[in-house]
C-alpha cells in the first residue's frame, strides 16, 4: 500500500468512527457531562484531539493558518488557544464550548488534513519544522506546556502527522468510546 493511501484510509476511518461512533450518538447536551464521578467531558476529549492535530498538521508542519481561525466563533473559543492541548480537562473551558460545533470541528481539522494529504509534498515528513515556534505563536505557556515543548522539538515531519493526526486521534476516539458506553449509549 502506498504512504498517501494509508494515510488517508487512517484519517477517513477516525473521521467516520468520530462521526459515527461519537457525535451521532452522545446528544449534545450529553457533552459536557463527566461520568464515573469525575472522568473527562466529552467535549473536551473532542477539542483536546482536534486542538492537537489542528496545531501540528497546520502550524507545525504545514506552516499555515489553523483550521480554528475559521471556527473559533462557532466553538466558543476565540482567545488562549492554546488551552485544550493538556491532557488534563480544563474544567474552566467546558462550559464556553459549544459541544456540536467542538465536533464539527475536529472533522474539519480531519478534512483538512486530507485535503492536504491528496496533493502534499510528503517529503516535508522528512525535514524537522520549528515547533517551538508554532506553540509559541499561539502562546502557550512554557511554564505549563514544558513537557509539550520537548516532546515536540526536534521532530521529523512524520510525527506530526502519524502521532498527532493519526495515533493520537485514535487514542482519544478510544476514550470517546469508553466514555460513551459509560454513559449507557452504547449501541451494541
Amino acid at each position: 500500500m502506498e504512504l498517501r493511501s494509508w494515510i488517508t484510509d487512517d484519517l477517513m476511518s477516525l473521521s467516520n468512527r468520530v462521526e459515527n461512533g461519537v457525535l451521532n450518538i452522545i446528544p449534545p447536551e450529553r457533552m459536557a457531562e463527566r461520568v464515573d464521578d469525575g472522568g473527562i467531558a466529552p467535549v473536551y476529549a473532542l477539542w483536546h484531539a482536534a486542538r492537537h492535530q489542528d496545531v501540528a498538521v497546520n502550524s507545525v508542519l504545514r506552516g499555515t493558518d489553523q483550521v480554528l481561525t475559521k471556527w473559533g466563533e462557532r466553538v466558543g473559543a476565540t482567545e488562549a488557544t492554546w488551552r485544550g492541548l493538556a491532557e488534563a480537562e480544563d474544567l474552566d473551558l467546558v462550559p464556553h464550548l459549544a459541544p456540536r460545533a467542538v465536533g464539527d470541528y475536529y472533522l474539519a481539522v480531519i478534512d483538512e488534513t486530507l485535503r492536504w494529504v491528496a496533493d502534499a509534498d510528503l517529503s516535508v515528513l522528512d525535514t524537522t519544522p520549528n515547533s517551538t515556534a508554532a506553540l509559541a505563536k499561539i502562546g502557550t505557556p512554557t511554564d505549563q506546556f514544558d513537557w509539550l515543548y520537548t516532546m515536540w522539538d526536534g521532530k521529523p515531519g512524520y510525527f506530526f502527522l502519524a502521532w498527532e493526526a493519526v495515533g493520537h486521534g485514535y487514542n482519544h476516539l478510544g476514550e470517546l468510546v469508553a466514555v460513551r458506553n459509560r454513559m449507557g449509549l452504547s449501541p451494541f
